[in-house]
């Protein structure tokens, strides 16, 4: 198991590398990658040189290099548990994330907190003045700073779980170990975002009124929930369970065809309904739809039909995560369609374009 850590200047990140280490954990930090660099170029260590060149590192090599050269040194060792220290951008956290088995845990203290930390430890190598020490975290919070520089705030935001050490040291080391025991529980298993947003659409299809299938579709902007939609006649009017039959089936009509006389609105299309009628933008969102059969536990290939399909390219969704009969869920990249639409002239019965095979 890799354990990563970020937080700022004073928070305590020291604390939980102790603990780990008890533990058997070998440790590194990124900055010792920094030192090397700086070793290697005759620069004298010191905090704001140190920072400037790793600023420099992550902008001619790319912003995940200080990770790269980590898991580096950690693939060539023979150890199994790691703790990586030092994680201040984004990058390093998306690089960190390509292998399995890898948390990351933020430690966060108020401003204030921090800098009365950081005068009372009096180290060597801090700033001496309460200003000196604002700025510092400042700039490590990536306030004023490039996108390939110091990004505290954005890893904090990214990390798997938030310790907030404001407290004592045994509040802080009961955080940890309370977090710790859920990660090598061997039950438990922390839904990724794609599989949490999906669960979501699965519990939305239970409100659809299809008497053949179930969908639900969820969309997600900015990490939010912005709408949802499920399978369903349009407002006020009645549903098949209302009327007692499906009018597509009693008038003879073929899977995947005269999607006009169903008397439903498909869940997407539903989705991206009540999102305009509450104002939202999608552009950049993901949507997520679950799919079943009619009142059984029968997963289906829940893809988008031709006509949903046109209508998520037009409102500007970046992604569509569908559920997959055979368990898990493919991804669909939205510009994909886009550039696949121009190689298809013809569309006919075995053009499976999106085309929904359970209807």
């Amino acid at each position: 198991m890799i354990i990563g850590l970020t937080g700022s200047m004073g928070s305590g990140k020291g604390e939980v590398v102790n603990i780990l280490k008890s533990m058997g954990y070998e440790y590194i930090t990124l900055s010792t990658m920094v030192r090397e660099e700086a070793q290697r170029q005759g620069i004298k260590e010191e905090r704001t040189k140190l920072m400037e060149i790793g600023n420099n590192m992550r902008k001619q090599e790319g912003a995940g290099v200080l990770a790269q050269r980590a898991l580096k040194k950690i693939s060539d060792s023979k150890h199994e548990n790691w703790v990586i220290d030092g994680i201040r951008n984004p990058a390093e956290i998306e690089e960190l994330k390509k292998g399995d088995g890898v948390n990351v845990i933020a430690v966060y203290a108020d401003k204030e907190i921090l800098i009365e930390r950081i005068l009372e430890r009096d180290r060597a190598s801090d700033p001496k003045s309460r200003m000196d020490i604002a700025n510092k975290i400042d700039r490590e919070w990536g306030f004023g700073e490039p996108e390939e520089g110091q990004q505290v705030g954005k890893c904090i935001e990214m990390a798997d779980q938030v310790l907030k050490n404001e407290g004592t040291l045994e509040d802080l080391n009961r955080q940890f170990m309370a977090y710790y025991g859920q990660l090598i529980h061997d039950d438990f298993k922390r839904p990724s975002k794609d599989e949490y947003y999906l669960n979501l659409a699965q519990s939305v299809c239970r409100r659809s009124t299809c008497t053949k299938v179930e969908i639900g579709a969820v969309i997600i902007r900015n990490d939010q929930v912005v709408a949802t939609g499920y399978c369903g006649a349009p407002r006020g009017t009645k549903s098949s369970h209302q009327h007692g039959f499906c009018l597509r089936k009693s008038l003879g009509i073929p899977s995947g065809h005269r999607y006009e006389m169903c008397r439903s609105v498909h869940a997407e299309q539903n989705a991206i309904i009540n999102a305009a009628r509450a104002g939202t933008s999608l552009l950049g969102g993901d949507m997520y739809i679950y799919g079943k059969v009619y009142a059984k536990d029968e997963v289906i290939d829940a893809f988008p039909c031709f006509i949903c399909k046109k209508m998520l390219i037009n409102c500007g969704l970046k992604r569509v995560i569908c559920s997959l009969k055979d368990g898990g869920f493919k991804i669909f990249m939205v510009e994909d369609w886009v550039n696949d639409w121009h190689e298809h002239d013809i569309i006919d019965d075995k053009f499976q374009y999106g085309v929904k095979s359970y209807k």
